[in-house]
Order: structure tokens, then sequence, then C-alpha cells
């Protein structure tokens, strides 16, 4: 229907409207039980003026019912109010809403920021609990977590041995709180999505999380700190610290550290108080000279320990299964030897020798690794080393008796005592990764030695006649035996010629 014009306010038009339909209401009861088709007509020409004069301004009795249940009212700056069908009312709206998207700021690109990330589903769903703080929440992801609250109290008595410490008063607290609330812009940048805290709640969260931090790292190693934790709640906490959901940016909880407890030339950087904590962790291969001087956070601190003396190796685009595990390889002649290298990633396959360095496998291990994959599949996944090397061990190890032979040849140390769970420990592990590509030339060439017909068959000899020291005399015995009996058997036939 096309735009009508009205030079009456809205209220009034409404009033209007209201009247004529309750008029026509009346009327149409009234012609229902006295008046004939005829008499209706002529009913028409007796309605009130006032009401005549509303409902003929524009529409007839059946278009007042349309327009009452079909037709809205929409304004506009020329036309003033005018009526739209609800279909089109309905585009209006999605009009208006698209619209309003051009005054929005443009976002800011999140790429070159963001380094605390959600772990994927893909990858939780097979240990959530690998990736959920058990104990202590830090950052945004599992703030205000009612299981994790009773660990507030210790942040809040952390919080005031800092105050006491620093002899900081309400003025210098509140520049320092100004600092931090200047950064909390580029602070949630470096989370990835988005989570409901409000600026106050934000910055009260990321105090009171840094200035714990601290002072956990410190009690737990500096002797001049008051002792308020036992063992067993350090290594607790300390692992929680470890998890990619469980973070704050390095280079905040640095900067308070910086201005707060480094006052002295003697005192340590903050970067090596952390390499202290979490360089003690066996798998972290804890570096020997100086640390690494980029470092995101501490998920990162951990890759960057496992990955120091890792030597480069070719990226293949096309990746290559093992198809044989470490069992199987053994009856090819495949032997396996561990090495004195403290990366776990330098593994080499020469001449038959599978060298291999040592895996330890306890407790800790599952959500020490499952982390440290998760925060190099989001942020580096082309260059996925850790993910590589399990998927490795994944297809070396199919069954227990695979974990027994690399415990036997000291590859791997069973923290667990049960080679059955380490091996679903190695299986689960590297699930929804893709196929090892660092590794595809040792794959390749471990393929190849056990499909050449002479390696499997020389192999079955030794296994079967020379698998220990007495299997192997009595078959030499049987040799000599043999061709003893053979040239008595000659000198014989010749004797009776």
């Amino acid at each position: 229907m096309g735009k009508g014009k009205f030079t009456a306010s809205d209220s009034n038009m409404k009033n209007d409207v209201e009247k004529a339909s309750a008029s026509n209401i009346e009327e149409d009861k009234a012609s229902a039980s006295d008046i004939d088709e005829d008499t209706n007509k002529a009913s028409a020409s007796d309605i009130d003026e006032d009401t005549n004069k509303a409902s003929a301004s524009d529409i007839d009795e059946d278009t007042n019912k349309a327009s009452a249940s079909n037709m809205k009212m929409a304004w506009d700056l020329d036309e003033g109010y005018y009526e739209i069908d609800n279909k089109e009312w309905e585009l209006r709206n999605i009009w208006l809403d698209l619209e309003g998207l051009k005054e929005l700021p443009p976002q800011k690109d999140r790429a070159d920021e963001c380094c605390i990330y959600r772990v994927p589903n893909s990858l939780r769903d097979r240990n959530p609990e690998a990736y959920t703080p058990q104990l202590i929440s830090i950052g945004p992801f599992h703030h205000n977590d009612e299981r994790l609250e009773t660990m507030e109290t210790l942040k809040r008595r952390y919080q005031g041995e800092f105050l006491k410490r620093n002899d900081m008063d309400e003025k210098n607290f509140m520049d320092f709180l100004r600092r931090i609330q200047k950064k909390e812009e580029s602070i949630r940048l470096c989370y990835s999505g988005s989570f409901r805290i409000h600026t106050e709640r934000f910055v009260k969260m990321i105090v009171l999380d840094a200035v714990f931090i601290i002072e956990f790292l410190k009690d737990s190693y500096d002797d001049d700190f008051p002792q308020n934790l036992d063992t067993r709640m350090i290594s607790c906490i300390g692992e929680d610290l470890m998890l990619l959901e469980n973070q704050l940016p390095f280079s905040v909880i640095d900067c308070i550290y910086s201005e707060f407890y480094h006052p002295r030339q003697d005192d340590i950087s903050f970067l090596d108080l952390a390499t202290r904590h979490f360089g003690k962790y066996h798998l972290a291969q804890r570096p020997e000279s100086t640390p690494p001087t980029e470092v995101w956070h501490f998920t990162d601190l951990l890759m960057n320990f496992m990955l120091k003396g890792a030597l480069e190796r070719e990226n293949r685009s096309k990746p290559i299964k093992l198809k044989y595990s470490a069992v199987t390889l053994r009856k090819a002649g495949v032997k396996f030897q561990a090495t004195e290298d403290k990366c776990l990633f330098n593994v080499h396959f020469e001449n038959g020798v599978l060298k291999i360095p040592l895996l330890e496998v306890d407790d800790s291990l599952e959500r020490f690794v499952r982390n440290v994959m998760a925060w190099e599949q989001c942020y580096k996944p082309g260059e996925a080393y850790i993910s590589n090397y399990f998927k490795f061990m994944d297809y070396l190890i199919d069954r227990s008796e695979d974990v027994a032979l690399l415990a036997e040849e000291e590859i791997i140390k069973n923290w667990l005592g049960d080679d059955a769970a380490v091996s679903k420990l190695m299986n689960n592990l590297s699930q929804r990764c893709e196929k090892t590509s660092y590794y595809s030339d040792i794959c390749q060439a471990l393929n190849a030695y056990y499909e050449n017909p002479w390696n499997r068959r020389k192999a079955t000899l030794k296994l079967v006649y020379f698998s220990n020291l007495w299997r192997g005399t009595g078959t030499v015995a049987a040799a000599f035996l043999l061709i003893l009996t053979l040239i008595q058997t000659i000198t014989s036939l010749k004797a009776s010629l």
C-alpha cells in the first residue's frame, strides 16, 4: 500500500482510528439483528460526523480492520507518520540494524596480540580435566569458578604482604592501579574470544593474580620469604600454572616484578625466577645457560625449554605414517638404543639402529604435554614439533609389549608401573593430531627396512637360533656336529668305493 499522509499527531490519529473501529463494531451488531443490507447502507450515512471524518480520510470499513492487524506506523522526516505493511516493517528493521553497524569502530587485528587461547573442543574432549585448573584460577577464563574460591583467600593474603612490604599507601596504590588500567585493552587482546568482566573487576583480577604468582614463586625458592605453603600445595599450584587457559601475559607480571620486586642489582630477573620453578620439570630440560628472551606466558616458557637443542628437520608437506610398532620392527632386525641427548625430539635411524632419548612417564606427564601441544597447535600449527614427536611415539607403541621393549632398552622410564597404562596414554595423547611430518624421513626409512625380505629372514634366523648365549652355543654346536657328520659320511663313501 502506498504512503498515506496524516496531518494529525500520532496520538490523535490512534484515538480517531479507535473511535472508528468501536463505531463500526456497534453498527455491525445492529445491522445483524434488525437491518437488512439496504438498511446497512443507510446506517453508514447516519454515523457520527467526527467518526465519519476519521474513517473517511483514507480508508473504508474493511481497510480499517485490515490496518488494525496488518499495518504499523512509521516515521519519515519529510512525510511524517505513514502506514507500512508488516513485512515491510520487518525489512525496515533489518535495514536500521545493519545501517547502525556503520557507526561501530573498526575491529583491531588480534592476530599479532592474541597469545592465550581457550583449548579447542577437538582437543579438550579427550580429557577436559587436563586443561582445567584443579586448585587455583589465573586470568579470566576460569575466573569465579566456585570450585576454586578457597584459593582466593590465599591471593588476598599475598596481596596484603605485597602492600606491607612495599609500604604502599592509598595514593601509591591508586597510581599503581591506574597504570594497570591503562594496559587493560592490550591485556584483553591477549586472550582469545570474549568474556564479560567490567573494568573494575578485570583490573582487580589482573593485580591479584600477578602479585600471587610473583609471591608464590619467591615463596617457593627464596629462603628470605615466609614459607606459607607446604610441598604438596606448591606442586599442585605449579601444575595449574602450566595450563594454557590459566595464564596471564608474561610481560604484565614482569612489569610489576621489575617495579616492586627488583630494586637491587643483585636480584634475579622474573624470567630467571620463573626458570628456577618451571625448569625443574623433567620434560622441560631446564636450560643451563641463558633462558629464552621472548616469552608469552608460562606454557610458552615450558615449550621453549622442551625445544632447546632440537635439531632442525624438514617439515614435509606430505606426512608419512610409520606402519609398524616397536615389537614388529624388532622382528625385522631393527635395534633400539637410548641416547644421552637431553632434547626428546632428536630421534635418529641409521644402519638399522633407532636412537631415541630417554622419556620419563609419570602422573604429571599428560597435563604437561597436552597443554604444551594445545599451545603449539593454536599458536604455530605449522611447526608442531612436540605434537609430531608424540605422534611418532604413538606409532611405535601399540600395545603393552611395545612399552616393555622400550623400557628394556631404557628408552622409556615407566614411573606409572603399568605398561598397559603407558600404552594407553601414548595412544590417547596424539589423537586429533595430524600424521607426523617432521619424522617422515625416519618413518619412510623404517617402513622400507621392515619391508626388505632379507632383513626379516636374517632377523628371524638370529631370533630363533641366536637370541641368547645358550641358544647360540647350541646352534653352533649343532652346526659343528652336522658338519662332522657330513665329513664322516663323505669319508665312509670314499672308503667303500
